[in-house]
């Protein structure tokens, strides 16, 4: 069996890399095979509904499919590949991919409580149609806290540098997770389905829509004042706020080296601005991720 470090690192590696915020895709490396190896190896291939970061998505925000390949170290260390190709129907293309090096690290013998550190370089088409195409890079961390495997906090900042002189972002988010194995499979009864409840809360500094109210009063013909009325006016502003609260469900079902996924979305954005119309634009969505992962 994989030790635990390495199951560790590969699960939180992809969430690193594809710090799409609402989207954490987990890589499941859990195997029934006893191995001396010190360098491991896991390819995947992840569709994406919908394209978005921290929770706020735009007009832009395209379907994607995500061949991922990963080196993974029992020290800790891994090296992550990931490609992006837009499924927009006829406008369908290769728009890039991103590097991801990093460690994952933990403070006890049961992995209770540990981390991870990660830097990512984008290389994304500059008139790519997805929301990355604005991203040069990104330097991430991680803690996670799961006491005698109850319920496990995760917390993570994040800090992107932007392409073309835009505002560099902080994004923060905080996760509740439970993984509930629901089936047992193979000789270590590893294997099996289980399912992973997790509900997300973003922020950050993104810009957002912010409303005021005003009263206002006009001269009528006859000289005198009319009835106040009430005026609301809005603009577009820069600050640290709420960005998005996400609800989803992982399910997923191992069998010995690989892994099959699907995990729902449902995403409430705060203070998002549709940026051709300056108005805002919170309304909840739906998307979904699905696909499969082998490690040898």
């Amino acid at each position: 069996m994989i030790k635990p470090k390495l199951i560790i690192a590969s699960a939180l590696l992809v969430l690193l890399s594809l710090k799409v915020g609402a989207q954490q895709l987990r890589a499941d490396t859990t195997t029934n095979k006893q191995s001396t190896k010190s360098l491991f190896i896991n390819a995947g291939l992840q569709y994406l509904s919908d394209l978005t970061y921290a929770g706020r998505r735009d007009a832009s925000s395209v379907p994607v499919l995500l061949p991922t390949f990963t080196l993974i170290s029992t020290k800790g260390f891994f090296l992550s590949g990931i490609g992006y190709f837009d499924l927009n129907g006829v406008k369908s293309a290769a728009e890039g991919l991103s590097i991801t090096p990093g460690y994952v690290f933990s403070f006890d013998k049961n992995k209770y409580y540990g981390g991870a550190i990660s830097a990512t370089k984008y290389f994304i088409t500059d008139n790519s149609p997805i929301i990355l195409s604005s991203f040069n890079a990104t330097v991430d961390g991680q803690l996670h806290f799961n006491p005698d495997n109850i319920i496990k906090l995760t917390v993570d900042a994040s800090y992107r540098f932007s392409k073309q002189g835009s505002p560099n972002d902080v994004i923060n988010d905080a996760e509740l997770s439970k993984e509930i194995q629901l089936t047992k499979a193979g000789k270590d009864n590893k294997g099996g389905l289980k399912i992973t409840p997790t509900v997300t809360l973003y922020s950050g500094t993104q810009s957002f829509y912010q409303a005021s109210t005003s009263q206002t009063s006009s001269t009528t013909p006859l000289g005198l004042l009319s009835p106040p009325q009430t005026v609301t006016t809005g603009n577009q502003v820069r600050q640290y706020t709420i960005l998005a609260l996400s609800g989803s469900m992982l399910v997923a079902y191992v069998i010995k080296t690989w892994q099959i996924s699907f995990t729902p979305y449902l995403i409430q954005p705060y203070h998002q601005v549709n940026y051709t119309t300056s108005s805002p634009q919170n309304g909840s969505y739906f998307l979904f991720t699905t696909g499969v992962s082998v490690t040898f």
